[in-house]
């Protein structure tokens, strides 16, 4: 089978970019086990965790509101995480069929041969597709350490994914990791009444996120974090009771009962087989790409997770795009990655968002900037939410007053940081920001106000 473009991986970092060279006119074969749109996201990450997010959060604010004493019977709320992604699968089942002169969707595994050739193992047999283009976005999955009693150790996949076995949880869950899955899963567990608790290998959490974001954060989650606690060994017990034997950082050995394990220790990038032979990677086992997405071949390309410049959805739809852009330009690229223009946001309850330059960074590249903040206490979602914790920050380059930085934790951080990420994309200015009437009442009100402060 011959193609224009072959295309490894159909979640965010693939079929964007399929669709868009597909409109162009380009034949495109995409390649993916599961033989579904979505990827990684659609089964067991984005969608199915922030789905029980949002039922964790009106459970959460029910009971501390209006003192409803909810405790929500979880296969019911996997139920409806099911239906979520059963209605996603058939939209993306419906946006393939308008394009089903041009791409063509093979469930299988890939196989590289060389920088133009994928074999794809599917059930009917071996199937050979050379194309003049590949695009790799194989995504990520869990890091699942060997130690004693491992296996009795779930993941975030096994939490979250579709159609899952696990549809009753105990009242008592240990959650082993830092990262922002671990502490995302806890508060959501927390809101929906279940006892948390996070063991985390070293003295910090949220490694890599600026400090003050992390410390502003913390106290508003009201986690039970036991830091300096690398795990052991896991003991079965009972029929739902295990051990959990720990290091108390002091070399003393030290061990809790709980009713589930949870590992939440990172993600390894997913290399479909023989890329390693043809493609540079990093130190982390990522497939090395610059800016265009391009790799050291060429005609290769890799977006998303798999190139561990961003590892999120939306970050992938955008490498997916701008993968296609330069496909279209006949491998000479033409668009460019802002990686510092993409919000990131930690779903914990309440949230946490950033974009752009942080402080730390831009003092290190020698930006002078002006601060300018708001307390979320004075917003009027979070009255009527009572979750008046929090706080925004924006960060402007000092002369030109352009925003380069900004973050927010509390309520709806999570949609003020759009408006945000397009301030920094485009090169918004204090004044750009604080003339913009934003809907009342909502919590994107903040950011006008706080550009006021540095005019």
């Amino acid at each position: 089978m011959e193609t224009d473009v072959i295309i490894i991986g159909a979640g965010g970092g693939g079929y964007p970019g399929a669709f868009r060279l597909a409109r162009s006119g380009y034949r495109v074969v995409i390649i993916d086990p599961k033989g579904e749109l979505g990827g990684n996201c659609l089964f067991s990450g984005c969608i199915p965790s922030k789905t029980i997010r949002e039922l964790a959060q009106i459970v959460w604010r029910n009971n501390r509101i209006l003192k409803a004493n909810l405790k929500p019977d979880f296969s019911l709320i996997q139920d409806h995480k099911d239906r979520v992604q059963e209605i996603r699968y058939m939209q993306h089942r419906e946006e393939l069929k308008e394009f089903r002169d041009n791409i063509e969707l093979i469930r299988g595994k890939a196989k590289l041969i060389d920088n133009k050739t994928v074999e794809a193992e599917t059930e009917n047999g071996m199937i050979e597709v050379k194309g003049r283009y590949l695009v790799i976005s194989t995504g990520s999955e869990p890091v699942k350490p060997k130690f004693p009693g491992s296996e009795f150790s779930i993941t975030s996949d096994d939490l979250y994914g579709y159609r899952t076995s696990l549809r009753r949880l105990p009242d008592d869950i240990t959650i082993v990791g830092g990262g922002y899955i671990a502490l995302e899963t806890a508060t959501i567990l927390k809101a929906l009444g279940y006892n948390v608790r996070l063991l985390v290998r070293s003295d910090k959490v949220l490694k890599g996120f600026e400090s003050e974001i992390v410390n502003t954060l913390l106290p508003l989650l009201g986690l039970e974090i036991m830091y300096n606690s690398p795990i052991l060994e896991i003991k079965k017990i009972g029929e739902q009771e295990f051990e959990v034997f720990y290091s108390d950082g002091k070399g003393n050995k030290k061990s809790l009962e709980t009713g589930l394990v949870m590992l939440a220790t990172g993600r390894k990038p997913v290399l479909p087989e023989g890329a390693g032979g043809i493609l540079a990677l990093d130190s982390k086992g990522h497939i090395s790409v610059d800016d265009s997405m391009k790799t050291n071949l060429p005609n290769v390309f890799a977006t998303g997770d798999v190139n561990g410049k961003a590892p999120y959805f939306h970050a992938a739809v955008r490498m997916s795009i701008a993968a296609a852009y330069n496909i279209m330009s006949n491998g000479t690229p033409v668009d460019y990655v802002d990686f510092k223009s993409i919000p990131v946001t930690i779903f914990t309850i309440p949230p946490a968002s950033y974009v752009g330059i942080m402080p730390s960074e831009a003092k290190r590249m020698g930006i002078s900037f002006i601060e300018a903040s708001y307390e979320l206490k004075n917003d009027p979602m979070a009255q009527m939410y009572d979750e008046m914790g929090g706080v925004l920050k924006l960060y402007f380059e000092r002369g030109s007053l352009r925003l380069i930085g900004a973050w927010i934790v509390g309520v709806h951080a999570g949609f003020a940081i759009n408006e945000l990420g397009q301030a920094v994309a485009h090169g918004l200015t204090a004044r750009d920001l604080a003339e913009f009437a934003d809907q009342h009442p909502t919590t994107n009100e903040l950011i006008a106000y706080t550009a006021r402060k540095v005019l």
